[in-house]
């Protein structure tokens, strides 16, 4: 059971440890805490963190792709904090984990490489990538990865490194 009549900062500080709850795995408990005081943290007045919010909605988006299964809810509330926090790589972390959770490879590894360029050394996004794979680059990129030639080239690489 989650307390809602709580001051600012005490929500503040439910907020991050959802985040860090999030991070962590601990998706259920974290989804209830997001759902008892993200709307008050956002919604307008004299309490409103706009920024922090924002920030949250990332994590927010991760717990109902992960909970709920809601894919489209979950990408709209990441896509809510890329676009206020879009230079920080965890935004982008979180939206490529709801990708891969969608089974959306494609778009996933989009977002990791994205978050890679804002910060190479990302431990999270190598861990990631260590877990899900990574492809070689293919032998003629004038061509698309499915073309027959890159495809023939590709297994011959395989075979002789294999």
């Amino acid at each position: 059971m989650v307390e809602t009549d709580l001051p600012f900062g005490t929500m503040r500080d439910r907020i991050q440890e959802a985040v860090a709850w999030t991070r962590s795995g601990r998706y259920e408990d974290a989804i209830e805490v997001f759902e008892a005081y993200l709307a008050k943290l956002s919604a307008e007045g004299e309490l409103t963190d706009k920024r922090f919010a924002a920030s949250a909605f990332s994590y927010y988006g991760l717990c109902v792709a992960m909970v709920k299964h809601k894919y489209a809810e979950a990408l709209q509330y990441c896509n809510i904090s890329l676009k206020s926090n879009f230079l920080d790589p965890e935004h982008r972390i979180n939206l490529a984990l709801v990708y891969l959770e969608r089974d959306d490879r494609k778009n996933a590894v989009r977002n990791l490489e994205a978050g890679l360029r804002l910060q190479p050394s990302n431990q999270r996004i190598q861990k990631i990538f260590a877990e899900i794979g990574r492809r070689r680059p293919v032998t003629f990129s004038f061509l698309s990865r499915r073309h027959p030639i890159n495809v023939w080239l590709g297994r011959m690489r395989d075979k002789n490194t294999g």
